[in-house]
C-alpha cells in the first residue's frame, strides 16, 4: 500500500504529499478491506461520493509552486472518470505521482498510464489465484496479473518511461502461508520493480473507543465511523504462524534484494517477536515504534467528499473542506493549527494502524 515518504521539508506553505481519494467507489469486495470489506465503512452508504474535478484542478494549481508527490485513492481509483485529465495537469506542473489498484482494470488503462509517467503503480494482490480470489472474488487474480504484464509491456515500448510497477500484498490470517508461493511461484518478478508486503491494518475495540472520546473532547467531533472499519477482534489473529511468516519474508526479501527489486514491509519488523507483537496489539513494544509524527506538517489527504482530513485511511476528524475554502487556507488554518500542537504532545489512540507509525525510534 506505501511509498517510500518523500524527504520532508519542513514548513506550513503547502503541503509537500498530497493523499486524493478521488472516489468512494470500487468494483470489488474484497474481504479484508477497512473500507468495503466485511466491516468496511462504506457498506452502509446509499450515496458514494467523488471528487469534482475542477476543485481538484484547484488544488493542484494552487500547490503547483511547492511541485508535491500525489497519492490517489479510491475505492477503485482506476475508475474515477477524469484521471486521464487529472493526470495530465499533474505531469504539467511537474509533480510526480503514484497509485494503488486492484489491476482489474490495469489492462484497458495501461497506455495512458505510461502516457502520462505515472511514476509509481501498486497492484493488489493476495496470494495465489485460489487464496486471491477467496479474499478478493473469482477471476480477480487472472485480471490482475493480465493488467501487470499490459502495464509492462507498454511501459517497455517508451524507453523515455520510468514507470515502477509494484506488487502489494496484504497478510492475513487466510492467507499467512502463502507469502513464498505468491512471490516465487504465482508472479513474474521479473516485471516488478517493487513489492510491498504488508500486516493487516486493525484496531481494538479499545483504540476505537478511546479515538471516540478524544475527537469528542478536543475536536468537538462526535463518533468515528471509519475508523470502525478497522476494528478487529485480536483473536482472529491467534492462530497465525508468525515464525513462518518471518521465514517467508526474508526469503522473499532475500531474492529481490538480489534482482534489485525495492521491498516495502509494514510494520517494519526486524524478529519474529515483531510481528506476534503487532498481531497482539502491543504494537509500542515493537522494535520500531514512531513517537512522533512529522505528517502533519508535511503531508494532507482530500477524501472523496472534499473534507480534508487528518491522515490517510482515518478520515473522521475534519479540518477543512475543499469545497467551500481553498487547501492552502485549511492548510494554515486555525484547525490544523489545533491538530498539530496536540500531535507535538501525543499520537492518536489510532496511530498504530498507519503504516508510517512503525519507523527506528528515536536516539
Amino acid at each position: 500500500m506505501e511509498a517510500e515518504s518523500p524527504k520532508p521539508t519542513f514548513g506550513n506553505s503547502a503541503p509537500r504529499w498530497i493523499f486524493l481519494q478521488l472516489l468512494e467507489s470500487c468494483n470489488l469486495r474484497c474481504r479484508m478491506c477497512y473500507e468495503w470489506g466485511e466491516s468496511g465503512a462504506y457498506n452502509e452508504k446509499a450515496i458514494l461520493s467523488k471528487l469534482d474535478i475542477n476543485v481538484v484542478k484547484q488544488i493542484v494549481e494552487s500547490c503547483s509552486h511547492a511541485k508535491p508527490f500525489y497519492d490517489l485513492y479510491g475505492g477503485e481509483p482506476l475508475m474515477y472518470p477524469h484521471l486521464e485529465e487529472l493526470l495530465a495537469l499533474i505531469t504539467h506542473y511537474g509533480s510526480t505521482v503514484q497509485m494503488p489498484t486492484n489491476g482489474t482494470l490495469l489492462a484497458s488503462k495501461a497506455e495512458m498510464l505510461v502516457k502520462y509517467n505515472v511514476d509509481r503503480i501498486w497492484v493488489s494482490l493476495d496470494g495465489p489465484e485460489e487464496f486471491n480470489d477467496e479474499q478478493r472474488g473469482k477471476g480477480v487474480f487472472a485480471k490482475a496479473k493480465r493488467g501487470i504484464e499490459k502495464l509492462y509491456d507498454a511501459r517497455e515500448a517508451r524507453p523515455e518511461s520510468n514507470m515502477e510497477i509494484g506488487l502489494n500484498m496484504v497478510v492475513t490470517p487466510s492467507n499467512h502461508k502463502q507469502i513464498a508461493r505468491m512471490f516465487f511461484e504465482s508472479i513474474d518478478l521479473s516485471k516488478l520493480d517493487c513489492i510491498s508486503i504488508e500486516m493487516q491494518s486493525y484496531l481494538t475495540e479499545e483504540n476505537h473507543n478511546q479515538y471516540v472520546k478524544l475527537l469528542e473532547e478536543k475536536f468537538d467531533v462526535k463518533g468515528a465511523p471509519i475508523a470502525r472499519g478497522f476494528v478487529q477482534d485480536i483473536s482472529k489473529f491467534a492462530d497465525m504462524d508468525f515464525e513462518g511468516i518471518f521465514n517467508q519474508v526474508q526469503a522473499v526479501k532475500e531474492e529481490c534484494d538480489r534482482r534489485g527489486i525495492f521491498v516495502n514491509l509494514y510494520p517494519k519488523f526486524n524478529t519474529v517477536e515483531d510481528i506476534r507483537k503487532y498481531f497482539t496489539a502491543n504494537w509500542h513494544e515493537m522494535s520500531k515504534v514512531k513517537k512522533r509524527c512529522v505528517f502533519p506538517w508535511i503531508s494532507t489527504e482530500v477524501n472523496a467528499l472534499g473534507n480534508v482530513t487528518s491522515c490517510h485511511a482515518f478520515y473522521d476528524l475534519t479540518l477543512g473542506n475543499v469545497n467551500e475554502t481553498p487547501l492552502l487556507d485549511i492548510w494554515n488554518g486555525p484547525r490544523y493549527s489545533k491538530y498539530r500542537n496536540h500531535l507535538k504532545k501525543e499520537l492518536l489512540p489510532i496511530c498504530q494502524g498507519c503504516c508510517l507509525f512503525y519507523n527506528e525510534k528515536p536516539k
